[in-house]
């Protein structure tokens, strides 16, 4: 299970989310507009966006024999992931926006969840050509 790289892709981006998670609730200046993750905070807060990206990958990691499921679920968070951003990028201006250091966290996870769902294809691809030579 650990040893198949996408299982250490979706382990990265439980970690991204864990330090997000603690680098938010570990300084209360977080709440100011102006501030790191600035109007992206109360996204975070409100709907535990990181810890329930975190859970659902962690679950995901687990399910190593249902690839088709993992992909889903995959999906799911990127989904998810695109609702952030869209919420990030709606509460101010785009020069903003794009300068805020929590577009990385961002742009990061969409990296390591493409990087999932392209090993889990790989492996798909790997087995059905191994069930065709049987």
């Amino acid at each position: 299970m650990i040893q198949r790289i996408q299982s250490v892709y979706m382990l990265f981006f439980i970690i991204i989310n864990l330090i997000v998670i603690i680098s938010n609730h570990s300084n209360l200046e977080m709440h100011l507009p102006e501030s790191y993750f600035g109007l992206f905070r109360p996204f975070i807060d409100n709907y535990f966006f990181p810890e329930i990206l975190s859970v659902v990958i962690f679950i995901n990691i687990f399910l190593f024999n249902k690839p088709k499921i993992q992909i889903n679920l995959l999906r799911v968070v990127r989904l998810s992931l695109i609702f952030g951003l869209l919420k990030f990028f709606d509460g101010r201006s785009f020069e903003k926006s794009i300068t805020d250091s929590a577009l990385i966290y961002f742009l990061i996870s969409f990296v390591l969840l493409f990087l999932s769902t392209r090993s889990i294809k790989k492996d798909i691809k790997i087995i059905s050509s191994s069930n065709r030579i049987r």
